[in-house]
């Protein structure tokens, strides 16, 4: 079996469905070719810098010169600054264009509450985290899927199509010239070989390689051992410890691609937020390893808090606090709504006594019980509590920095020791080098005619952790390098005639 279109979009998640649907609203013939049984949306934060709802909110433009600066030295400047800083300049429009077609579907676009800190404190998030919500739903960005659906069905009326549940297996690609990819081949759902022609691209919009251990191995050592998952499963939403197998990228390096130049592949992981009162956060108070040892400055975010746990003797440690933490921050649920209130006393009690119940909080009248229930040697905790509390009470901690707010005592019982050993390894970035159009390009940073590569798949726009100071920044590009990739694809075709 045969199709053609000017357009194949290999994957329907938010940059496959982006690029798809901004291609047909510009009167190009679009497929698209997904091995999941419809639209699949994961997490929900979509970032722009800025949109015509936080214009209504009052919310000032995202501050860029110093704040971008500060993110390009914490990817140790490996990333293509291209990629982020049209990211930047365009994000905007992209939000607008996808609030157009939500509007009237009884989709909510809202603004989600992120983490407030000084300005240059790595854990403060700026404004620009949207969600989307449907009637009912609680949290802001569970209506992603929704979103999605949206979508499809918009890019379904512009008379496109979708595929489902064929799995792309090969890039085709002209034997003379200049080489052109010019469709790719899938499995159907009975095993048959269907090609489908591209006359203008072929994009790839596939995901990411975190459940292939030889790819692990090769782009992303240092956290391969973690990736334990192999069992790939297209319709699923949110998964820890592998994804994809790389298909896409797969595809795209059999097909004479170059792989990204940045080294090792940014890893996307999540630590605990057990005692964060920030909703993107991680405790503040005092941490202590398996061996009762203050091991960091612990203004950071979830994110890194993960990377110094796993650099700790058994890879454990332990957020230490008293039951007066509750009164001296304020403290936010995650998932709320930009205006959301602060948590009251009985509620941030509540939500403590939970993670009690759950095994993932200890609580205990003295601080000699509570080391004993967690492990840790009694007199060392001890002693690390009281120097602890000597510094909050000077206000300066001369040991690790940490900012005077977050200096609270540990005194008034009863006492809780939470649990910073959650780690969650949701994905790994990056993959085939592709230019600031998300053109895939070859080891001569050419690109190679007619192929594309959007989303999770696109190589060198994150390097080292992925931190979430820009919350949603990596669906965020999804949306805009999607949006923007099917504008330049009619731009390309229109060109060609």
């Amino acid at each position: 079996m045969k199709y053609q279109a000017d357009v194949v979009v290999v994957g329907e998640g938010l940059a496959g469905l982006s690029t798809a649907l901004s291609a047909a609203e510009q009167g190009l013939k679009v497929i698209i070719v997904t091995a999941s049984k419809g639209p699949v949306g994961r997490g929900g934060a979509v970032h722009a810098s800025y949109s015509r709802l936080m214009q209504e909110q009052g919310y000032e433009r995202q501050e860029v010169e110093r704040f971008y600066l500060e993110e390009l030295a914490s990817q140790s400047y490996q990333v293509d600054q291209r990629k982020w800083y049209r990211f930047y300049n365009r994000s905007e429009e992209a939000m607008n264009w996808i609030m157009d077609h939500l509007e009237g579907t009884g989709i909510k676009v809202v603004l989600e509450i992120s983490n407030r800190d000084d300005p240059e404190s790595p854990t403060n998030q700026p404004v620009g985290t949207h969600g989307f919500m449907v009637p009912g739903s609680k949290l802001a960005g569970s209506g992603i899927k929704y979103a999605l659906q949206v979508m499809e069905d918009h890019f379904k009326a512009l008379g496109g199509e979708v595929f489902h549940q064929h799995i792309a297996r090969h890039l085709v690609r002209e034997e003379q010239g200049d080489r052109r990819v010019t469709g790719v081949t899938a499995e159907d759902p009975e095993g048959r070989n269907v090609l489908f022609e591209a006359g203008t691209a072929v994009v790839l919009a596939t995901g990411d390689f975190s459940a292939d251990p030889e790819m692990m191995q090769k782009y992303c050592p240092t956290f391969a051992p973690y990736f334990t998952n192999r069992e790939v499963n297209y319709d699923a939403g949110m998964i820890t410890k592998g994804l994809y197998r790389g298909e896409g990228h797969k595809m795209a390096l059999e097909a004479g691609a170059a792989w990204q130049k940045t080294f090792p592949n940014a890893v996307m992981i999540q630590g605990s937020r057990i005692g964060s009162h920030m909703p993107n956060g991680s405790h503040r108070g005092l941490r202590l390893n398996a061996r009762g040892e203050r091991y960091c400055n612990e203004d950071c975010n979830g994110a890194y808090t993960a990377i110094t746990v796993l650099r700790e003797p058994e890879q454990k440690a332990w957020g230490i606090w008293d039951q007066a933490y509750a009164d001296k921050l304020d403290f936010y649920a995650m998932g709320g709504t930009r205006d959301a209130k602060p948590l009251t006393r009985e509620q941030i009690f509540a939500n403590w006594e939970n993670f009690i119940k759950a095994g993932r909080i200890v609580k205990a009248d003295t601080l000699e019980e509570l080391f004993e229930k967690i492990g840790i040697p009694v007199e060392k905790g001890l002693a690390e509590v009281r120097r602890y509390n000597e510094l909050c009470e000077k206000g300066i901690d001369e040991d690790f920095h940490k900012k005077a707010k977050y200096l609270q005592t540990i005194k008034e019982g009863p006492f809780y020791a939470g649990i910073l050993h959650d780690f969650y390894f949701l994905t790994v970035l990056g993959g085939p080098r592709t230019n600031v159009d998300m053109q895939i390009c070859d080891e001569k940073d050419d690109p190679i005619p007619g192929l594309y590569g959007v989303g999770t798949i696109a190589g060198d726009m994150f390097a080292d952790c992925y931190n979430y100071r820009i919350a949603g920044h990596n669906y965020g590009c999804c949306l805009t390098f999607g949006y923007l990739t099917g504008r330049k694809l009619a731009e390309t075709a229109h060109n060609r005639l």
